[in-house]
């Protein structure tokens, strides 16, 4: 299987585990309905929210480098990109208003890590591109600020702008209107972002959307009662990969399957986990057993894997690396971002060193494998960002509904 390029619960800081524990909650167990009317998400007011839940954290997509402002994956890594986040993160902070959250911040610097220039400019680039979507976006899909700091992040690393992706975002909506796709605000944004990457610019065919629906049809199949508009941006990703829907389809079932014998509970975020890691080398069993040795590694370290973070050990199996120095770096990094002002949460520093760490290892130099294979690497913890942030933004319409 070849590798094609191709990622909020409302809540104040210093929440409870308890809380915490009850988003997550409200999130896998809403029900369908509130699980498919996402619209709602971005109605809710979303400027103080806190915390990651992704369950769907990495999408590999296609680059389509219109301008040449990644970082090169020569680059030695050291504590290059731990530099980089803060760096960028505190360019952001800068000029945040004191009643802001710092959560989009979080997002849009981890997304933004490969853009080239300083953190000033960078920070400056993607603002003015935020600026676009805010006010681009129709008052029936406005897009929430956690949401559109990774997402114009993207778009100013790939030299897009607000106006194009609004554009084709509000004709492919239609065109998922007509197979029969429901409303799925912001997921399906990721997922036209996805495509769109894909596509490299272009715009994206009927035939495309298609292969999207019969790949979430060959995913409800399986799972008809888990399958839902969070598993849109896997779906994009897939279109990507070669083999048929079908194929695809049972591949992530046996790698369900086979992570359920390793012990991981079955349900929704183990079905996106699955999604995510048939894009990881090696058969179903290998996979499930790469991800279970990286759970075991991180207890050893006393770094307790909650189900929220099953999206992050997915990430990392999809690294294909040996896990003893893979979670030594992500613990080192945790630690280093734990003396980062204003305090990040606990929970929230585990996956932001989870994408650094996989960053490093993307970018490092290994033998049999290629500088383009390392690009589309390189590329997973930015959407990574992305789709954290529209599983947070769905969790507050859930928790909100439960009120």
């Amino acid at each position: 299987m070849s590798l094609s390029a191709t990622d909020i619960i409302r809540a104040r800081y210093q929440l409870s585990v308890a809380a915490e524990n009850w988003r997550y909650a409200s999130l896998i167990s809403a029900p369908l309905g509130t699980r498919t009317s996402l619209g709602s998400v971005i109605k809710a007011s979303v400027d103080e929210t806190a915390l990651k839940y992704g369950t769907l954290g990495t999408q590999l997509f296609r680059l389509p480098h219109n301008r040449s402002n990644t970082v090169s994956p020569s680059v030695a890594v050291s504590n290059y990109f731990v530099d980089r986040f803060k760096a960028i993160y505190a360019a952001f902070e800068q000029e945040r208003r004191w009643w802001r959250s710092t959560v989009p911040l979080r997002y849009a610097a981890m997304a933004a890590i490969q853009c080239e220039g300083d953190a000033a400019q960078i920070a400056s680039g993607i603002r003015a591109v935020n600026k676009g979507l805010k006010e681009g976006s129709k008052w029936h899909s406005s897009i929430s600020p956690i949401v559109q700091f990774p997402v114009g992040a993207i778009l100013y690393q790939h030299g897009d702008t607000a106006s194009q992706f609004l554009r084709e975002l509000e004709r492919v909506r239609k065109l998922f209107r007509s197979v029969r796709l429901h409303r799925a605000f912001p997921f399906e944004l990721l997922a036209v972002l996805i495509l769109r990457l894909q596509a490299g610019g272009k715009l994206i065919d009927q035939r495309t959307i298609h292969r999207f629906k019969a790949i979430y049809d060959e995913m409800k199949r399986h799972h008809k009662w888990l399958t839902g508009p969070d598993d849109f941006p896997a779906c994009a990703i897939l279109t990507g990969q070669s083999g048929t829907p079908r194929a695809i389809g049972d591949g992530i079932e046996a790698i369900y399957a086979e992570l359920a014998h390793q012990g991981f509970a079955k349900g929704n975020p183990l079905q996106t986990v699955a999604n995510m890691m048939y894009l990881a080398p090696g058969s179903a069993r290998e996979v499930a057993a790469r991800a279970a040795a990286f759970k075991a590694q991180f207890k050893e370290h006393k770094v307790r894997v909650y189900q929220r973070d099953w999206d992050e050990l997915a990430m990392l199996s999809i690294l294909g690396k040996r896990p003893a120095p893979v979670v030594k770096r992500v613990v080192a990094i945790r630690e280093d971002l734990a003396e980062i002002r204003p305090r990040i949460e606990k929970a929230t520093t585990f996956g932001l060193a989870v994408g650094i760490a996989f960053l490093e290892f993307a970018t490092a130099p290994q033998q049999g494998r290629s500088v383009s294979h390392a690009k589309v690497l390189m590329n997973v913890q930015s959407l990574l960002a992305a789709q954290q942030a529209a599983l947070a933004a769905a969790g507050a319409a859930a928790a909100a509904a439960a009120m």
